[in-house]
C-alpha cells in the first residue's frame, strides 16, 4: 500500500513538473514554442515518458488551460459575491477577467493562439473533456449573472443569456488583445488615440446595451 501511494505521489509530481515546464515555455515562446520535444527536455524527461502523461499537444494545452481556469474561476466567483444587482455582477465579472489577463498576459496570448491555430483539435482526451467542463463553469458564471439581472430588472428581458454570454466573451477577447499590444496597434492607427481607455469604454458600451433602462 505504501509503495502504491509513493508511486502515485511521484506520478503526480512528474505531471506537475511537465505542466510547469509547459507554462515556462509558453511565457518564453508562446503557443508555437510549445513543442512536445521542448517540453520533455525542459521537464528532464524522455519524449516517450511525456506521452505517457499527455497523449498529444492538445491534451497538454488543455491541462495548462485547466490550471489557469482553476485560478480564474474562484477569483470571479469571489468577485461576484457582493454585487447588488445582475448588471453590477456583469461589470465586476468583466473587470475581474480583465485584471486576470493583465496578470497573465503570456497565457492569455497562448489561449488565443491555441484557439486561432486553425487546426482540428483532438477533443477525445480526458484532459480536453475536463477543460470543456471548466469552460462550462465560466459560461455559467456569466449566464447566471445575466439571468439574475433579468430577474431583478436591471438587464433587458429580451436577450438570450447563453448567446449574450458568448458575445461578451468573444468581443472582450479582441479588446483585451489590442490592449496587450498597444504599441503595435498605435502604429496602425492614423490618429492619436488613448488605447488605455479602450477596455473601460468597451465595458461601458456592453453594460449600456444590456441595461433595461431606456427600453420599453
Amino acid at each position: 500500500m505504501a509503495v502504491a501511494a509513493r508511486r502515485e505521489r511521484e506520478r503526480t509530481a512528474r505531471r506537475e513538473a511537465i505542466l510547469d515546464a509547459a507554462q515556462e515555455l509558453i511565457a518564453e515562446e508562446g503557443y508555437h514554442g510549445l513543442r512536445m520535444d521542448a517540453v520533455a527536455e525542459a521537464a528532464e524527461l524522455s519524449k516517450g515518458t511525456l506521452y505517457l502523461y499527455f497523449g498529444n499537444k492538445d491534451a497538454l494545452c488543455a491541462a495548462v488551460a485547466i490550471r489557469l481556469l482553476d485560478t480564474l474561476i474562484p477569483v470571479i466567483t469571489s468577485a461576484l459575491e457582493n454585487t447588488p444587482t445582475g448588471l453590477d455582477a456583469v461589470r465586476q465579472l468583466l473587470c475581474s477577467y480583465y485584471d486576470f489577463t493583465q496578470e497573465h498576459p503570456h497565457h492569455f496570448r497562448f489561449a488565443l493562439a491555441w484557439l486561432s491555430a486553425g487546426e482540428r483539435m483532438d477533443d477525445s482526451t480526458e484532459e480536453f473533456q475536463s477543460y470543456r467542463g471548466r469552460v462550462s463553469q465560466m459560461l455559467m458564471l456569466v449566464t447566471s449573472s445575466l439571468n439574475r439581472g433579468q430577474a431583478d430588472g436591471t438587464i433587458r428581458a429580451d436577450i438570450d443569456p447563453l448567446s449574450q454570454a458568448l458575445q461578451l466573451w468573444t468581443s472582450f477577447l479582441g479588446v483585451v488583445l489590442v490592449g496587450l499590444n498597444k504599441d503595435a496597434m498605435a502604429q496602425r492607427i492614423p490618429a492619436s488615440v488613448d488605447l488605455d481607455q479602450l477596455v473601460p469604454l468597451h465595458i461601458d458600451t456592453m453594460l449600456r446595451a444590456l441595461s433595461s433602462e431606456g427600453t420599453s
